[in-house]
């Protein structure tokens, strides 16, 4: 009756992963170590956690007091260090950069990869619940077809009454029916009720904040990224600063989700090397019977279905309702009103003894164990594993955007600001050759002078050069002055002429 019990099933196995986190010390507030084994409810168990979580938190705290000395030292300088182009420390920050992107793709790739996993749970426990509900409903049509049989076998006994063989037979058929349907009750093994559907319920609704926050936040650690690769590339002291702000708020967020991320790694691990010992502990005989629990998490080949003799002796009640049955009809041939009341009750019986043939398949522990197994590996493997990948990627990337922060602001130091340049017509007739531009300067009394080679009293000549000689050239007379962009041009153009190449007729104009 049974034999689908002796198929091979699946097993879970611990992973590496879970292992490892499990080979983490356990110790509490105050210093002693405790035992590994997941227990959430106890005080000393959660502060093993939260001394694993406390370790990111440290580092942060270390790094804050580091940055706090090295830029009260950087205020305190003299800051003369000489303004170039700092190549090798913008390369270095390009590149750190740009592993630091690499560890928020694998942080991105984790989130992911845990976001499958709790959903392949979700799913599962839907799965399991279906699996629960449909013992459920096929125990209660059962019983509503022996109840329904109930009501005729009580007309039939009252037609009966001058037949005292056929009226014991109708009182027998009825006390077994009584008790089949009293021990189909004890059949569905969920007494409280445990609705698995709202657990993956809640679990799909909690998981969707979570991965959209965790994808918020690796996107803000990309754009990090992303700008300092930018004040980088175009060598931006206003990019860099920038940079250094949002990279200082980032380290909040990559070690504070690594204190998360570790604390919840150990305690996953903890709970994956030994997840059956925790659920059998913590199910109580009056919700699910222990012996019913321990035949569906381990679903051993030899196993005994708790529920085999039951289901047996049911089958043998409904064989001697029906043999009873006959015997009825036989004793009532001369009764044909008997008949089609006879006819309904075998009819509702022969589909309570064909509903025992799909509740044998239903109670047994393969599908259920399946779908316990896919639970298990959903949350020991793709999501501890996720967690793990997001668990790297925070403190790499928070270790990175650290060193990024120092060699930052020691960059945008060497780092001169931009030169403003005028844009000039370099066609223009009255600039002079590059290498003979005037000479700008301060004069002993104060104010800004030109040395513009421009005939005395008149304003109708200009120095043309030929080589190291300048001759004198008479301007067209059609009011074409210089304009006033060759008087900005040759004083910004910087350099200046000689004395000794000045012509003696020219002298210092003020502007």
């Amino acid at each position: 009756m049974f034999e689908a019990a002796n198929m091979v099933t699946r097993n879970y196995t611990v992973s590496t992963l879970a292992k490892w986190f499990n080979s983490f010390p356990h110790y509490n507030l105050q210093f002693l170590r405790i035992n590994n084994t997941f227990s959430p409810e106890d005080s000393d168990y959660q502060e093993s956690l939260g001394f694993w979580a406390a370790v990111p938190a440290a580092w942060l705290t270390v790094t804050l007091f580091f940055f706090l000395v090295f830029f009260c030292a950087r205020c305190c300088s003299n800051g003369t260090a000489r303004k170039h182009p700092a190549y090798c420390l913008r390369w270095t920050i390009g590149i750190l950069s740009l592993i630091a992107l690499t560890g928020v793709a694998i942080g991105l790739y984790g989130n992911v990869e845990a976001d499958g996993g709790v959903h392949d749970f979700a799913t599962a426990a839907e799965k399991a619940n279906k699996t629960i509900m449909g013992v459920e409903t096929q125990v209660n049509d059962m019983n509503r077809d022996l109840t329904g049989a109930m009501t005729p076998l009580v007309r039939l006994k009252d037609l009966v009454t001058n037949l005292p063989l056929a009226g014991k037979a109708i009182n027998d058929t009825i006390i077994e029916v009584e008790n089949l349907i009293k021990e189909l009750r004890t059949i569905p093994f969920d007494k409280e009720g445990v609705n698995l559907q709202l657990v993956a319920d809640d679990t799909r609704f909690y998981e969707y904040y979570r991965f959209l926050g965790t994808i918020l936040l690796l996107v803000f650690e990309l754009v990090v990224g992303l700008v300092a690769l930018c004040g980088v590339g175009r060598g931006s002291r206003c990019l860099l600063i920038f940079m250094t702000c949002l990279a200082f708020l980032c380290l909040f967020v990559c070690f504070g989700g690594g204190a998360l991320y570790l604390a919840v790694g150990v305690g996953a691990g903890d709970f994956c090397v030994s997840p059956s010992t925790y659920i059998k502990d913590q199910v109580k005989d009056d919700v699910i019977p222990k012996a019913v629990l321990e035949y569906y998490i381990n679903c051993y080949p030899a196993a005994v279905n708790p529920f085999s003799q039951t289901i047996s002796q049911g089958r043998r009640r409904i064989i001697q309702a029906n043999d009873l049955l006959r015997e009825v009809e036989g004793l009532t041939t001369n009764l044909p009103e008997t008949k089609e009341i006879i006819k309904e009750i075998g009819g509702q019986l022969n589909a309570t003894e064909t509903s025992f043939d799909d509740l044998v398949v239903l109670v047994q522990c393969p599908t259920l164990h399946e779908e316990y197994v896919d639970a298990l590996n959903a949350v020991c493997y793709d999501a501890l594993e996720g967690m793990a990948y997001m668990l790297v990627s925070s403190l790499a990337v928070g270790l990175l955007f650290t060193v990024s922060m120092v060699l930052a602001s020691l960059a945008w130091q060497r780092l001169g600001r931009r030169k403003q340049y005028i844009e000039i017509d370099e066609e223009d007739p009255f600039l002079p050759p590059s290498g003979m531009t005037p000479a700008m300067g301060r004069t002993s009394q104060g104010p800004l002078t030109l040395q513009a080679s421009v005939q005395r009293g008149r304003w109708d000549h200009y120095l043309r050069y030929s080589g190291d000689r300048a001759e004198r050239e008479p301007l067209l007379r059609d009011n074409r002055t210089p304009p006033p962009s060759y008087t900005y041009a040759v004083r910004d153009r910087g350099a200046g002429v000689q004395g000794s190449q000045q012509d003696p007729t020219v002298e210092k104009r003020h502007w």
